[in-house]
């Protein structure tokens, strides 16, 4: 994953740490420091997502063997390394996951900046849109083609004696 916002250094107290999980995901929590991660994740390798709750894990059981990224944010836009990390605390236990709603990302990103947003959903919103909107014009496209098609084949067909 190619992006400026993400660096590979040391995390501090208060980062937003993310790890490539499949080509087009990422994982991500808030270090706390002293090899503490909080993250919203289904807890003892469980896959199943309705179990997923905000607790704490190590960095190695967070990374799961996988390298992971700083997150950079604007320095004005974010919270103190103390303020993110007593926000992360402040949803420990909470289990509302929701992939589109409220996942790991929402929670990283509200901890540091106070926004409820995911940057992955965004993109994914983003791809969305241009696909929609390419196949809309592309449709229309088509519609014109056939249409002139016809009239061309009409016209041609009318003058002929």
């Amino acid at each position: 994953m190619e992006n400026k916002n993400l660096t590979s250094k040391v995390p501090s107290k208060g980062d937003v740490i993310w790890v490539v999980r499949m080509p087009c995901y990422c994982h991500c929590g808030i270090y706390e420091g002293d090899d503490s991660v909080i993250h919203f994740a289904s807890p003892n390798d469980s896959k199943i997502k309705e179990d997923a709750i905000i607790h704490r894990s190590t960095l190695a059981e967070f990374t799961n063997g996988s390298p992971f990224h700083v997150k950079k944010f604007p320095d004005e836009k974010c919270f103190s390394p103390e303020e993110t990390i007593s926000r992360a605390r402040s949803r420990l236990g909470e289990n509302t996951y929701n992939l589109f709603l409220n996942n790991c990302d929402h929670f990283a990103t509200w901890c540091k900046i106070g926004e409820h947003r995911s940057l992955q959903i965004d993109l994914l919103k983003n791809v969305a849109i241009v696909t929609c909107v390419s196949f809309l014009i592309g449709s229309m496209i088509i519609k014109q083609s056939k249409k002139s098609g016809k009239n061309k084949s009409y016209i041609s067909s009318s003058q002929t004696p």
